[in-house]
C-alpha cells in the first residue's frame, strides 16, 4: 500500500512514538544544569548537581505501571543565586519535556538547596526543590497514561495537584509560582481539557494498530483529527490542540498519505494553515 520510502518513512516515525509515549514505568532523564549565572564559588559548589537531579528521577519508581518501557524526560535549568544570610537559595527558569510532545516551561521557581545535600523522595516532607520536580514529572507522566487508556492520567495529574496544594499553603518564603502551578494542573483535569485527552486516547489507540491493521488505525486517527478540529473551533488558540498537531504533524501526513479517504487532511490543512502546502502535497501524491 505505501512506497517503500514512505513505509520506511512511517515505521522510524512510529518507533520514535512507541519508544517515547508507551504506557512508562521507568524514567530515564537527562538534566541539563548551567551554572553561567553564579560565581565561582556557587559553580564550585554545584558542580554535580545535574547528577544528583538524575538519579533522584531516575532511581525512583514513579508509577505502578507493570511493563519495564521508557519515558525520556529532558530537564534543564540555569540556577540563579538569591541567597540571604546563611541560606543558599536560588531561583531558575525551568525547561522539562519528555521530548517529544508533552513540555513545560516555569520561570517562578525558588528554593533552598545546600551543596552537601541529598535529595530524598519523601511524600511527606515538602521540599522547594524537589517538590517542583515531583510536580512536573508527575504532570508528564499525566500526559503519557493519558495516550494507553481514556483519562488514564488522572492518578498522576492528581498527585501532582496534591503537591501543588501543599506547597502553595506550606513552602513559606518559596510560595511563588504555586498558586499557578496549581491553576495549570486544575486546567489538566478540568471537563475544559477533557476533550482533549480523549482525543489523545483515540489517537494513539489508532496508533498501535498501525502494523497490523491500517484501515483501523486511520479510523481511530481519524475520529481524533475530528475530535481537534470540534476543539480548535471552540477554541481556536488551544496551545495543547496546537502543539499536538505540530509535534505529530509528519506521522499524520504518512498514516493518511495513502489512504482512499483523505479527509483527514483536509481538515489538517484548515487546522494548520501555516503548513498548508505539505498536506496539499500529500492530498496530490
Amino acid at each position: 500500500m505505501y512506497s517503500l520510502k514512505n513505509r520506511t518513512t512511517l515505521t522510524i516515525i512510529l518507533m520514535m512514538i512507541l519508544s517515547f509515549s508507551v504506557s512508562a514505568q521507568r524514567i530515564e532523564a537527562q538534566v541539563k544544569v548551567t551554572l553561567d549565572g553564579l560565581s565561582q564559588d556557587k559553580q564550585t559548589k554545584l558542580a554535580g548537581f545535574a547528577d544528583k537531579i538524575e538519579h533522584y528521577i531516575n532511581s525512583y519508581n514513579w508509577s505502578d505501571d507493570p511493563w519495564d518501557t521508557v519515558v525520556y524526560v529532558y530537564f534543564e535549568m540555569a540556577p540563579q543565586d538569591i541567597s540571604t544570610g546563611a541560606e543558599e537559595r536560588y531561583s531558575s527558569v525551568l525547561m522539562i519535556s519528555n521530548t517529544n510532545d508533552i513540555q513545560f516551561s516555569d520561570k517562578r521557581w525558588k528554593f533552598a538547596y545546600q551543596a552537601e545535600e541529598i535529595l530524598v523522595h519523601d511524600e511527606a516532607y515538602l521540599h522547594s526543590f524537589t517538590n517542583m520536580v515531583d510536580f512536573y514529572i508527575y504532570l508528564i507522566l499525566g500526559g503519557e497514561f493519558d495516550k494507553w487508556g481514556t483519562l488514564g492520567g488522572t492518578v498522576y495529574y492528581e498527585k501532582a495537584r496534591h503537591i501543588a496544594e501543599q506547597s502553595k499553603f506550606s513552602l513559606a518564603r518559596y510560595i511563588d509560582g504555586w498558586d499557578r502551578r496549581l491553576d495549570l494542573v486544575n486546567l489538566l483535569l478540568s471537563d475544559r481539557h477533557k476533550p482533549f485527552r480523549e482525543m489523545v486516547d483515540y489517537y494513539f489507540y489508532g496508533i498501535s494498530f498501525i502494523r497490523e491493521d491500517n484501515a483501523k488505525a486511520r479510523k481511530h486517527c481519524a475520529t481524533a483529527v475530528e475530535m481537534l478540529d470540534k476543539i480548535l473551533s471552540n477554541e481556536p488558540e488551544n496551545e495543547y490542540a496546537k502543539n499536538f498537531i505540530e509535534a505529530h504533524r509528519s506521522e499524520m501526513l504518512e498514516i493518511f498519505r495513502r489512504a482512499k479517504d483523505k479527509t483527514p487532511l483536509r481538515t489538517l490543512r484548515v487546522l494548520d494553515p501555516d503548513n498548508e502546502r505539505m498536506y496539499q502535497d500529500a492530498l496530490e501524491s
